[in-house]
């Protein structure tokens, strides 16, 4: 003879089931494809997120468990993780309210030095790219635009074609809109950590942000990767801090000065600007001891893959001439830029980007292709963006055995807060 429940605490235990599905939906207002599929070479997702940081936190957690089969990583260092942990909480208490969601997806204490809930790693990183940015009164739109390359090879971390079975190592890239209960509403391409994996974007007062690596450190200095041991924050959280909190330059640079900061993997720089038309570059040196702030006011500021400040002329970036023999599409930008007498365009800014976009065909077969993966052209004063995503190489019909490369249309996204 089996027990009867009665109805009132039946109807209680369907209500508690449904709470956690009707959260989840509650915070995830949407999810889709927006470019490219399974056998592209990216498939990117535009992911809208509104609620508490501890409800985003879960969300995400649950979409890199689910999507991706991502497990929380267990700590090789519990000090550390102690350390950053407690960093984390007194000076970043956002993403720290967001951990605590991670922590509950997987059934983890928050305070269990044995695992390590401050990211969701589901792809690896290194990546070249190419920013500019122009103030208003260069603009014929007469608001500051950022123009950003991101390049990395299709393939994994190291060059080479993933196994089968495998993902590219930037194959699933999502346009993440987040408007928390605290903190800034922002919209960021992301990678590699679903957590605070942002690579460039945008937030509610307009501050704009990108990141690119300083390959010049690392040829002549090697670098030191931090993994999952530094205590502070790593380079693509810095850039999740400050869209969160920062909502001028000079509070990013106050930011970035007064925070811990490591190179979880390879040395990165910034490009800043915000809706007011002020920009700067952000840069350590090569031992990691001193700030570099680099301003060209009311002139375009371009920064790519070497380190500015080692070649400032009176304080400024490095003239043309300067660079011949460091870095060629630094040269090809600044140039095309000089050539330009009328006021800048978005065509024009978009035609000179592409010049400068990455066209790596290896000659082994076991490298991947390296490309442009996307175009984004930011306008701080509109909070908006748009993107342009690669997609494939495909037989070119005009040029027998010869291929073109295939990218998206531009897709136009704006921040709204209400």
């Amino acid at each position: 003879m089996s027990a009867r429940i009665p109805l009132p605490l039946a109807l209680l235990a369907l209500v508690l089931f449904l709470i956690p599905l009707r959260a989840q939906e509650a915070v995830v207002r949407q999810d889709k494809v927006i470019a490219g599929g399974p056998k592209d070479a990216l498939e990117v997702r535009h992911l809208v997120l509104r609620g508490t940081n501890e409800e985003i936190g879960k969300a995400l957690a649950t979409i890199a468990k689910e999507r991706f089969g991502v497990a929380v990583d267990s700590s090789s260092d519990p000090l550390r993780t102690r350390a950053q942990r407690r960093y984390i909480e007194k000076n970043y208490p956002i993403l720290f309210d967001r951990m605590r969601g991670v922590a509950g997806v997987y059934g983890k204490k928050l305070d269990d030095d044995r695992w390590n809930v401050s990211g969701l790693s589901y792809l690896n990183l290194k990546a070249g790219c190419s920013v500019m940015y122009f103030p208003p009164e260069m603009t014929a739109t007469k608001t500051g635009i950022l123009s950003r390359d991101y390049d990395f090879s299709t393939g994994t971390i190291m060059g080479e074609k993933p196994p089968p079975g495998r993902l590219g190592d930037t194959a699933r890239p999502y346009v993440v809109e987040m408007h928390p209960d605290r903190g800034y509403a922002s919209i960021a391409l992301c990678a590699y950590d679903l957590l605070s994996g942002v690579l460039d974007g945008i937030n509610s007062e307009g501050l704009t942000v990108s990141l690119m690596a300083d390959d010049e450190l690392i040829s002549k200095h090697g670098f030191e990767p931090a993994m999952d041991t530094g205590v502070g924050l790593g380079v693509l959280q810095m850039l999740r801090l400050l869209l969160d909190t920062c909502g001028t330059v000079e509070e990013a640079k106050e930011a970035l000065l007064m925070t811990k900061q490591y190179y979880e993997f390879i040395p990165c720089h910034y490009l800043i600007a915000d809706r007011h038309g002020k920009a700067f570059v952000w840069e350590y040196s090569q031992a990691h001891n001193k700030e570099y702030i680099i301003e060209n006011p009311g002139q375009p500021l371009v920064a790519t893959n070497f380190s500015l400040h080692k070649y400032l002329k009176d304080g400024k970036p490095p003239p043309t001439e300067k660079m011949k023999s460091i870095c060629s599409r630094y040269c090809k930008l600044t140039e095309c830029i000089a050539a330009r007498k009328e006021k800048v365009t978005v065509d024009f800014i978009k035609e000179t980007h592409k010049q400068v976009d990455l066209q790596f065909n290896p000659k082994s077969e076991k490298r991947a292709v390296g490309r442009t993966l996307w175009h984004a052209l930011y306008i701080p004063e509109n909070r908006s963006l748009q993107i342009s995503f690669y997609l494939r190489d495909e037989p070119d019909a005009d040029k027998p055995g010869e291929s073109r490369v295939v990218r998206s249309e531009y897709l136009g996204f704006e921040l709204k807060t209400k």
